[in-house]
């Protein structure tokens, strides 16, 4: 038994003790979320569209996350809803930044460690990187969207006759709660994340203005960046149209 096989026994473990009768759910959903990764490389390296298997599999992963794991509820409809809409208007809008700074294939640092290898690969980096920059905000934007949309509808079941604007004023709360901690997570991900490449770019003696023009510390920061935008934007977002879904289209989630 390797370490790896070790941690996976006591993970399973420590799950069953905490989670009960509901920790078949979630490490199944845990392993279904692993089995659509690999089907996403595999559909990659078979030459389907990048863009057409992130969606699938971004949209797959949604569907484990929150009707596998937590059930399929008003609340969870109501997730569901606002992490697609927030997907396809942020892909949108983030696209033409992306390919604008160019930060796709690899870096000069990484090719002398690649010198021994073939470098034609046959798929567009351009999409590829698209699709790891939203396969890497995922989690982050239907966890936040969860807790939101959960927050929100709790708040109208127990205070129905709420107005749009009170609704919205009391889950903007919740909100700001969740930035505080949202904020400190993702600071603290992009400085442990990133760490050792500082590092490594520092072993190589780059001064300050070659660090921040570098290829591969941009495309790190890029990620780190818009993953970070994701996961902030997704709770004021999930706050207004969960508030507006309860309002005016509640019987729309039975």
């Amino acid at each position: 038994m390797n370490v790896i096989s070790l941690l996976v026994i006591i993970f399973i473990f420590i799950s069953i003790i905490i989670f009960k009768n509901n920790s078949f759910y979630f490490i199944s959903g845990l392993f279904l979320n692993i089995v659509i990764f690999i089907g996403y490389l595999i559909a990659i390296s078979l030459h389907i569209s990048v863009y057409l298997v992130t969606f699938v599999s971004f949209l797959l992963m949604t569907i484990v996350i929150l009707y596998w794991i937590n059930g399929r509820n008003a609340k969870t409809k109501l997730a569901f809803i606002c992490v697609i809409f927030f997907l396809v208007t942020f892909t949108i809008v983030s696209l033409p930044l992306i390919t604008a700074l160019k930060t796709q294939g690899f870096s000069s640092e990484e090719l002398i460690e690649l010198a021994n290898f073939d470098l034609n690969v046959d798929i567009p980096f351009s999409e590829l990187n698209v699709s790891i920059i939203l396969i890497s905000f995922s989690g982050a934007v239907i966890d936040g969207s969860m807790a939101i949309c959960s927050s929100t509808y709790e708040i109208y079941t127990k205070n129905p006759e709420l107005t749009f604007k009170e609704l919205f004023n009391s889950s903007f709360n919740v909100v700001i709660e969740v930035l505080n901690s949202t904020i400190y997570t993702l600071l603290f991900a992009f400085i442990a994340s990133n760490f050792a490449l500082v590092i490594y770019l520092q072993d190589l003696n780059y001064s300050f203005l070659e660090l921040i023009n570098s290829k591969i510390f941009v495309g790190e920061l890029l990620v780190s960046i818009l993953t970070g935008c994701a996961g902030i934007l997704i709770l004021p977002l999930s706050c207004l149209l969960g508030s507006w879904i309860l309002k005016k289209r509640f019987h729309t989630l039975y």
